[in-house]
């Protein structure tokens, strides 16, 4: 464990010093590329409100052979819990209830032969799961603009959303995120949070990549309605039948301040965008 805590705080240094060298020097960032992305944000924000929403193709969960070690890789296997009320249950969750928690996730593979990474879910990560509100996003345009990686949706033979594909692409470092999205794409991921009515709980350089001229949000399932932004246990309770996971996931806010900010402004205004649909 010692030794594992060593090398966490060694990986942090080493990531804090490459952040101020960049700072300090621009090292990396392609000024260039930084004036184009400001100017299709731009002109992103300068459209009208509208409802259209690309069309992205889909997959079959069934026809995908992950066994196959000369295609797939796996790249990460998360496991979450997922609370089952019992009344004989010998385990509780925040909520006092009586149960069991169970296995829940998803996995991310390597498909050599698309140069994409996949990712799957079970069948309760976007019905009852963290990625509930993955679909309503999708649905609203949410990642037309933010996730030109996009390769393609997973679902299965019900039609239920069970994952997607985003093309390779090399993780932005923390200076590049501030540099990239946090200045040149700040307006178009805020007027994204205004017309949808979600907003990104994880909106970090780890869940973004650059890919040729174009910055992509990779982690999509993060997001939840404007209206759970900063409630508490009470509202988690009430919100039971739409999420189950067995805590309040509003709580977990990893964005950056100058968005927390943003938010913070935009619900102070009484507004439905996006709510109506949402529960």
């Amino acid at each position: 464990m010692l030794c594992r805590n060593f090398q966490r705080i060694i990986a942090f240094a080493k990531k804090r010093a490459f952040y101020w060298v960049q700072r300090s020097t621009g090292w990396g960032i392609n000024k260039r590329l930084e004036v184009q992305l400001r100017n299709k944000a731009d002109k992103f924000v300068a459209q009208k409100d509208v409802e259209e929403v690309d069309q992205v193709a889909t997959q079959l969960v069934e026809s995908f052979d992950f066994s196959d070690p000369a295609r797939f890789s796996l790249i990460r296997d998360d496991i979450y819990q997922r609370f089952i009320v019992l009344e004989d249950g010998t385990e509780s969750d925040d909520f006092g209830r009586k149960g069991r928690w169970i296995p829940r996730g998803c996995r991310v593979f390597f498909d050599h032969s698309e140069d994409v990474y996949i990712k799957v879910f079970d069948e309760f990560f976007c019905t009852k799961g963290e990625g509930r509100f993955l679909p309503f996003a999708l649905k609203k345009g949410v990642y037309n603009f933010l996730c030109p990686a996009l390769a393609y949706l997973i679902v299965d033979s019900h039609e239920h959303l069970r994952g997607y594909a985003i093309r390779s692409g090399r993780v932005l470092s923390p200076y590049d995120f501030e540099r990239y999205v946090a200045v040149a794409l700040k307006d178009a991921v805020c007027e994204v949070t205004r017309r949808s009515g979600l907003y990104f709980y994880d909106l970090t350089y780890h869940n973004a990549i650059l890919r040729g001229d174009e910055i992509s949000l990779i982690d999509l399932e993060s997001v939840l309605p404007l209206s759970w932004y900063g409630k508490d246990m009470a509202f988690s309770m009430r919100m039971i039948q739409q999420i189950d996971i067995g805590y309040p996931i509003q709580r977990e806010f990893h964005s950056p301040s100058w968005y927390a900010k943003y938010i913070e402004e935009l619900i102070a205004v009484p507004s439905d965008a996006g709510d109506k649909n949402l529960h």
